[in-house]
């Protein structure tokens, strides 16, 4: 009996073996590691597909409309490809071929852009950005779920080049719509990339980059800067534009705390925005100027102020002889600052502490000993 139990027992065995392991003995070893190939060649395809469109996007940048539908063509038949792949990634697939569709409706509005047709522009400007709000939907979904995919794929870096021609059409549909004539300036997708790196008031380090459209530039280059009285200035402090609540909604994931936060916001400010001298003490930029060019104590406490507001602080102007710095609303006692000046009292609560935003390493509430005895003149800037 326990001869047949054993028998049995290894005809048990010989049969899970014979059905499991042995079909995969005599498969080819091309056969067996499928998947892993399809994976590799899954990621090839798409690297080289988000390649084409990079190429793609150089093109437009150069106006050369054709050669960029060549690239968008190639990007098809590398999408066209993922389709053999039966353990493809759905993400990545929908992020190629909606990125293509983005594209392509971008060559459509510059070309259109440039020639005047206005019509046609806004035509396929609507596309874009039906097309460019799904590309940011599944490409926040990719960089949460599967930030290896996202960083092959370069989203971020697609995202910085995409949304100022965005925000170039929103602009662009919004003068057309007020003015019924057609925009002095085309949508452009020029411009200047800036990174920017820098360790706050507490040493940690940050990192962010954007691009300005050249349209975004030369419009407020293009604006009146004439200051006649104080209250001019409040123009130049300008926290609806796009970009600039573009840069506050990143701030926001840096600190909870309002204090920190405006430590973070300015050190920034000292530290990433050139310091230089104009030569005009009267000439006030808009902060898009002075993120390009860099400025002197009144332009960088204007893009100051213009962010901190941007972000829902309440802030001023504060103006000594030949000197200007920026004010910040906060409640309570500073942590940051062991003996802080004073600040201004605001009716009804709260103090007004002044920010150095021309030299680098001073925290809100901070400021050089020879304006302490110095009463500026506060200009308050309406909520």
């Amino acid at each position: 009996m326990k001869k047949m139990a054993i028998v049995g027992l290894f005809l048990i065995v010989g049969c899970v073996l014979g059905y499991f392991v042995l079909p995969t003995l005599l498969l080819p070893t091309s056969e067996i590691s499928v998947n892993n190939e399809a994976d590799i060649g899954l990621d090839e395809e798409l690297s080289e597909g988000v390649e084409f469109i990079d190429e793609s996007t150089n093109f437009i940048e150069q106006k050369q409309y054709e050669k960029a539908r060549e690239m968008i063509e190639n990007a098809k038949e590398s999408s066209d490809v993922l389709l053999n792949y039966t353990n493809h990634h759905e993400y990545g697939e929908n992020y190629l071929n909606t990125l293509i569709n983005c594209t392509d409706s971008l060559v459509h509005v510059m070309e259109l852009s440039d020639a005047n047709d206005t019509v046609g522009t806004i035509g396929h400007a609507n596309k874009f950005l039906v097309n460019f709000s799904n590309l940011k939907t599944i490409g926040a979904e990719l960089t949460e779920e599967h930030p290896d995919i996202a960083e092959k794929l370069n989203i971020e870096e697609t995202m910085v080049n995409l949304r100022p021609v965005e925000y170039d059409i929103m602009d662009f549909k919004e003068e057309y719509e007020t003015n019924k004539t057609a925009p002095l300036l085309s949508i452009s997708f020029e411009g200047n990339s800036k990174e920017f790196t820098w360790k706050d008031h507490l040493g940690k380090k940050w990192n962010f980059k954007i691009k300005i459209s050249d349209r975004r530039y030369n419009r407020y280059i293009n604006l009146s800067h004439e200051v006649n009285e104080s209250e001019d200035i409040l123009k130049f402090v300008t926290a609806e534009d796009v970009q600039v609540r573009e840069i506050a909604q990143w701030f926001n994931d840096t600190y909870s705390d309002q204090e920190d936060k405006a430590n973070c916001i300015l050190s920034f400010v000292q530290e990433c925005v050139p310091s230089i001298a104009e030569g005009r003490a009267d000439y006030f930029k808009y902060p898009i100027e002075t993120i390009i060019e860099g400025g002197d104590c009144e332009d960088k406490s204007i893009l100051f102020l213009s962010i901190l507001k941007a972000e829902g602080y309440d802030v001023a102007f504060a103006s000594y002889p030949q000197h200007w710095m920026g004010g910040v609303a906060l409640k309570g006692d500073l942590k940051r600052v062991k003996n802080p000046y004073s600040g201004v009292p605001i009716e009804g609560g709260g103090t007004y502490y002044l920010c150095e935003t021309l030299d680098k390493g001073f925290k809100v509430g901070s400021i050089l000993e020879e304006y302490k005895n110095i009463n500026p003149l506060m200009l308050v800037i309406p909520r």
